[in-house]
């Protein structure tokens, strides 16, 4: 049987590749987190901060936010990848069952071909870990030393190793992660009947929702339980920051994991909107998204939380500056540098692990769009409609992404009016704007990149192709 999986993965390999990119960029956030946190937890380390009369553990709180948000993002990005790993070869799959393939067969070819994909990324990744640790580590360090209330004073780092266990460590946890991603939709795949190979699509059972909301409701109502326990928490308590964030963080991972139980809500919501517009093409477009919901949810995943938490993160961050000096307070000039760094840095890989879904997805989209041409639409219509879906899965990936800042903002601003006695909260809705346009742009122009080949064929090639 492994054979058989080396040869799916071979004949489709460009379509793997951003797959694998996404898990060895992962790989390397990862391995550069355990670096910082090996090499600060060293006797030498310890040793020559103690020396320059630093508090060694004030290395790790700054690093804490950096590790929690790798952490989350990881989650999100390597378990969507699994899951996607697995809803693209289902059909195959399920035609394995139709010639004779056993349910535990079926299983453990998912298994290898997830772990081969996930091996692929992780190990360059891990490795590239080495040198990007080498660079960024002690820099991260000079600068988070100057940044203490007495400054660096004469801290002299020791000279950075790398630890062979952070390499390790990186690999286990990529490939793990990826994994655990696949565990749930590998099982199911592997039930499909074999006479349900001949349907298209193949049928979704979705047993088990109760966990889905069972574990989202649990971290959304953790976040609400903190926003209403800071409302009676006394002034000195201080502004919250640290709350915020963390809510923030809660409400996202139950964003998460809640996505394919409100992703076709929000469909049904925006495709009503639309019929009060005199849009055919937007309300197919609604109808499209709807019927390929759970593919839809993984695709929107990680945006929302790269975008709720960058937002959660820049809100909360500048509020309790702009909070301070209405206190008045002095304020250096802040320097936000490396929160728009990390930002960005997580934009990109949430960018690109929806690429790599709509790029394992794109034989079906190939095949869907051909069918609309054989049907009597235009390859301009079809570029329409591609727009048309890039918009409504935008829309969706801001709602999502919109929770955890209200949770946030509700956090910053009650602790503020407690604190200095009136609210301040500053929402960066300009970023916010920029970030829904380049996921828009983003969607569309993969889409189009896909789709402009086959736009300029036959149907029949097209359909051939799907």
């Amino acid at each position: 049987m492994l054979s058989h999986v080396l040869r799916i993965f071979r004949s489709d390999l460009p379509r793997w590749l951003p797959t694998i990119v996404v898990v060895g960029l992962m790989a390397i956030l990862i391995g550069t987190c355990l670096n910082q946190f090996v090499w600060t937890g060293s006797d030498a380390f310890v040793a020559a901060a103690a020396a320059a009369g630093l508090d060694p553990g004030e290395f790790g709180t700054v690093s804490l936010t950096l590790y929690v948000l790798v952490a989350v993002l990881s989650v999100c990005a390597l378990t969507v990848v699994g899951s996607v790993t697995v809803e693209h070869t289902r059909t195959t799959f399920a035609q394995w069952r139709l010639i004779g393939a056993t349910p535990r067969q079926v299983r453990h070819s998912l298994w290898a071909l997830v772990g081969l994909a996930s091996i692929a990324g992780a190990l360059p990744g891990s490795l590239i870990s080495i040198g990007v640790s080498q660079a960024a580590v002690p820099l991260f360090n000079q600068m988070a030393a100057a940044s203490f209330p007495n400054g660096s004073g004469s801290f002299a780092p020791p000279p950075f190793a790398p630890s062979a266990a952070a390499w390790a460590g990186a690999f286990v946890v990529s490939v793990a992660t990826c994994s655990c991603g696949a565990l749930i939709p590998s099982w199911r795949a592997a039930r499909v009947d074999a006479v349900d190979a001949m349907r298209e699509p193949l049928p979704r059972r979705r047993r088990g929702r109760w966990i889905r909301w069972v574990v989202g409701g649990f971290m959304i109502t953790f976040a609400a339980t903190m926003v209403v326990g800071l409302v009676a928490a006394p002034r000195t308590s201080g502004l919250g920051v640290d709350s915020a964030i963390t809510a923030g963080l809660l409400t996202s991972i139950g964003m998460h994991v809640l996505g394919p139980e409100l992703v076709p809500v929000l469909i049904t919501i925006t495709r009503g909107l639309l019929s009060l517009l005199p849009t055919p093409l937007g309300r197919l477009a609604t109808r499209s998204a709807r019927a390929s919901a759970e593919a839809n949810a993984n695709l929107i995943a990680p945006l929302a939380a790269a975008i709720g938490l960058g937002t959660v993160l820049i809100m909360v961050l500048q509020s309790a500056v702009a909070a301070t000096a209405a206190a008045g307070d002095a304020v250096n000039n802040p320097n936000y540098t490396d929160t728009y760094v990390m930002t960005g840095l997580f934009g990109f890989v949430a960018g690109l692990t929806s690429v790599a879904v709509l790029t394992l997805a794109g034989r079906d989209a190939v095949r869907e769009q051909a069918i609309l041409r054989a049907a009597g639409m235009t390859p301009r219509q079809v570029g329409h409609l591609i727009g048309w879906q890039s918009l409504i899965l935008t829309l969706c990936a801001c709602t999502l992404a919109l929770v955890p800042v209200i949770f946030a903002g509700l956090i910053v601003t009650v602790r503020t009016s407690l604190v200095i006695g009136t609210p301040v909260l500053v929402v960066p809705w300009v970023g916010i704007g920029l970030a829904a346009l380049a996921c828009w742009g983003m969607l569309w122009g993969v889409q189009t990149l896909q789709f402009a080949p086959w736009l300029r064929r036959e149907t029949a090639d097209a359909l051939r192709r799907g």
